[in-house]
């Protein structure tokens, strides 16, 4: 009895300095991230920066538990993760859309929706690009898993270069054409009313 009375007395004495132990935990951590380049540990660098991160190696682990379904029940045998990595992709990618700067004048109740649709429907559709490419590919679980870890990459690219555009022509370091493009402006000599 007297021993789990220390064990207690032990994590009661942790858990009340704990409001010291952190900062001094954090300056530790972010010394050593300084030597490597890395943000340091501050509330908007954890939700907008690491977490995207953790959201994006979920996001390409996805890619291969749908891609190669075996080689994750082998790494995983009791638990299907899909959801948590769907859960967890998606959050990253919505934390990441949170934070973007041309999202940033919206009201909080908008940029949330947005944030949550983008956070849904990025990884969604991802999945549903990996099952037609994983019918398609067949018994090959080797490529397979290539595949759908460069598609995951090609479209993450494919999506930075879009917002990055985005956020060009709102902050207004992107000029648009004097002449805007129309569908049909080619086409009108050629149009034929029935």
């Amino acid at each position: 009895m007297e021993m789990l009375e220390q064990i207690y007395q032990n994590i009661r004495g942790h858990i009340i300095n704990l409001p010291v132990n952190v900062p001094k935990a954090v300056d530790v951590i972010n010394k050593s991230l300084s030597r490597t380049r890395l943000p340091a540990f501050t509330k908007d660098n954890v939700l907008y920066y690491y977490l995207p991160i953790q959201g994006l190696v979920s996001y390409t682990t996805l890619s291969v538990t749908v891609m190669n379904p075996h080689l994750m029940v082998r790494l995983f045998p009791k638990r299907d993760i899909t959801d948590i990595l769907f859960l967890s992709a998606g959050s990253g990618a919505g934390l990441w859309l949170w934070a973007r700067p041309h999202m940033a004048a919206a009201v909080p109740a908008r940029r949330f929706s947005w944030a949550f649709l983008g956070g849904c429907l990025w990884p969604l559709g991802s999945i549903f690009l990996w099952a037609i490419l994983r019918s398609s590919v067949g018994q090959r679980p080797v490529l397979g898993t290539i595949l759908g870890i460069s598609t995951g990459a090609m479209l993450t690219n494919i999506a930075l270069d879009y917002f990055n555009y985005v956020e060009f022509m709102f902050c207004g370091e992107v000029q648009l054409p004097q002449e805007t493009f129309t569908p049909n402006s080619d086409d009108e000599k050629y149009d034929i009313d029935i």
